[in-house]
């Protein structure tokens, strides 16, 4: 029997809500810090790299890998560690996105995600330093370890850590 308390607690069949709620509100806090940290980078007063990048986050995390990632995974419909695979089965038929294609696709979301608020945050720094935005872009940067380490902890109670591509658990 899986327990869902404590650290010691054999692969989720479904994650505890606590779970889910942590991880999306650090999700929050770390892309917030990181869009404000991009809010100076403006073209005729608009910010367009932080509206860019929220859009972009918004299109690709909550559609598009939910549709080729999460409708072909184990937790269908169920809590995983982001809850985003229940959100999956609302929006997506089971089967339906192409997995290969949602695996290419994680990696340059994360990867974009993770460099545009660094390089925009250093643009507008450099741009017109103040401590207010070193700050925020420290804080993005010290974040980002816990980020991943965040979810090397969630891919480590995940019964498909084993054959997932995108898993971060593999060795475990």
């Amino acid at each position: 029997m899986v327990k869902t308390r404590g650290y010691l607690c054999d692969d989720f069949e479904s994650y505890p809500v606590r779970y889910v709620v942590g991880q999306n509100l650090f999700i929050l806090l770390y892309f917030g810090v990181g869009l404000t940290g991009t809010l100076p980078l403006k073209v005729l007063g608009f910010p367009v790299v932080t509206i860019g990048y929220v859009l972009f986050l918004f299109i690709m995390l909550i559609f598009v890998l939910r549709k080729h990632l999460c409708t072909n995974c184990y937790y269908y419909g169920k809590l995983c560690g982001t809850g985003w695979s229940k959100l999956a089965s609302i929006l997506f038929e089971r089967g339906s996105g192409n997995y290969e294609l949602g695996v290419k696709l994680a990696s340059i979301t994360w990867m974009l995600a993770t460099l545009i608020p660094i390089i925009g945050g250093s643009l507008a720094l450099f741009l017109s330093f103040s401590t207010y935005q070193l700050i925020l872009l420290l804080t993005f940067v010290l974040l980002t370890p816990v980020n991943f380490t965040m979810h090397k902890k969630m891919c480590e109670k995940c019964k498909m850590r084993l054959s997932c591509q995108v898993s971060m658990a593999k060795g475990d």
